[in-house]
């Protein structure tokens, strides 16, 4: 098993084409009109070493992925920084490449058809009722995600090719501890809280990799402090409160699995760091800036625990008393591909026009089809069964799995799930974990 330091000095060539590209990709200050075209170069290189060296052609494609912009900033109507986008024909030909080295790789099984049958069986089966409904509104848009992500399930689910798309954990590794370095530079030097998030691309959450990776297969409680100290100002620039969410909860499950007095101690160092990276900066405009904040302080001084769940985010906490306010058949097997909610009750009255949570024609029609997380965006369409199937396999594995490698991608595929579901790439992400994570038993280890 080749330790971090060895790949390094054995793979010194790759190491440098990795520093400059998390270099450049992380430009969005000094190079604003440049940083989004650098993920043209690891798609060449992807694409140019897969008759060579295929593990390290698809890890240069996961890193095109994760380099292009595909959500730039926040909108016209809020006061944010809003980042150059990566041109549209070079994202769609990042995603036309994986795709098809996916399709052109995949081998069906058979025998593992009924899993994806059982699962989306019924909401297809609603959704053709749906299309004859004449009184029936299905988003186009939404419908043709839903569609992708059916085909991607599907595929996933039935694949028999253990090696379809295999890539080089220690090189994402290093590489996002490049991406990462610079992404602390440019907190520390360029980052303003009253300008908005640090980065609004849509699987900015991989940027936990590296830390991940070091609680896994890492025994030095130092390096796992270090790297823990680092994400966490990254993540406190990212502000995305989901990021940190998921991170605690999926480390929490982790951890309490495999409690013992020195993991108690780690576990308690990492918060204690953290919560002193967050207070250092502490004022109160920066204090209403950083989501994670607010969200404590409102669980904490809140007098009702439901209100106080309210008062953190009023808009999720609408879309989940519209989950939940329907027939228990629709709550557990869904409305179907593209359907939306109709707002009867008037649970998200409060949204307005000037905010960006919904589109205007969701908030004049009263038909919501954009939720802000998995369970209400995935759960209204596809139902609760969906989601409750796949985080049960993958709390299971983090828990109970004794090959690190699927413990490690189960806590990957954790995180991903929760904060990267709303995007293509982040459906193409979430595939790429997922393919190696279901055929880790049968696969000799060039990652471990």
């Amino acid at each position: 098993m080749l330790t971090i330091p060895k790949y390094l000095l054995d793979n010194c060539n790759t190491v440098i084409v990795l520093f400059i590209i998390a270099f450049f990709s992380t430009q969005r200050y000094l190079f604003a009109d440049l940083y989004q075209l650098t993920c043209i170069i690891p798609l060449i290189a992807g694409l140019l070493s897969q008759n060579k060296n295929v593990p390290l052609g698809n890890t240069y494609l996961m890193i095109s992925l994760f380099t292009f912009v595909d959500i730039g900033g926040g909108g016209d109507n809020i006061r944010s920084h809003n980042f150059v986008e990566t041109y549209s024909i070079i994202r769609y030909l990042i995603y036309f490449s994986i795709l098809s080295l996916i399709l052109i790789r995949y081998k069906i099984d058979i025998k593992k058809i009924w899993k994806p049958f059982l699962l989306l069986i019924t909401p297809v089966i609603i959704t053709l009722f749906n299309f004859f409904d004449t009184n029936f509104m299905i988003n186009s848009s939404i419908l043709r995600g839903d569609i992708f992500v059916f085909i991607m399930t599907c595929l996933v689910l039935t694949n028999s090719n253990a090696k379809i798309f295999l890539f080089e954990n220690k090189m994402l590794f290093v590489f996002l501890i490049f991406f990462g370095f610079f992404e602390i530079i440019n907190y520390l030097a360029f980052y303003d809280f009253t300008m908005g998030y640090l980065s609004y691309q849509s699987i900015k959450s991989l940027i936990v990799f590296p830390l991940l990776y070091a609680i896994v297969f890492i025994k030095s409680n130092i390096v796992k402090s270090i790297l823990f100290l680092c994400t966490a100002i990254v993540l406190v620039g990212y502000t995305t409160r989901m990021i940190i969410v998921s991170l605690f909860l999926t480390l929490l499950i982790y951890y309490a699995s495999r409690i013992n007095l020195k993991s108690f101690i780690t576990g308690s160092m990492i918060c204690i760091s953290m919560s002193f990276i967050i207070l250092s900066r502490q004022d109160p405009e920066v204090e209403e800036s950083i989501k994670i904040l607010v969200m404590v302080q409102n669980l904490i001084t809140g007098d009702n625990f439901f209100e106080s769940l309210k008062l953190i985010d009023p808009w999720r906490f609408g879309e989940l008393q519209l989950l939940l306010d329907r027939n228990l058949f629709f709550i557990l097997f869904g409305e179907g591909f593209g359907s939306g909610i109709f707002d009867s009750k008037g649970y998200l009255d409060f949204a307005d026009f000037g905010q960006t949570a919904y589109s205007e024609k969701e908030l004049i029609s009263g038909i919501f089809y954009n939720m802000h997380d998995l369970w209400t965006d995935y759960g209204l369409r596809f139902g609760l069964i969906f989601i409750i199937v796949l985080l049960y396999d993958l709390i299971k594995n983090i828990v109970l799995s004794k090959s690190l490698l699927k413990t490690f991608y189960a806590m990957l595929i954790m995180i991903a799930v929760f904060c990267t579901f709303f995007s293509s790439a982040g459906i193409i992400l979430i595939s790429l974990l997922y393919l190696n994570y279901l055929h880790v038993d049968n696969l000799i280890e060039i990652n471990d």
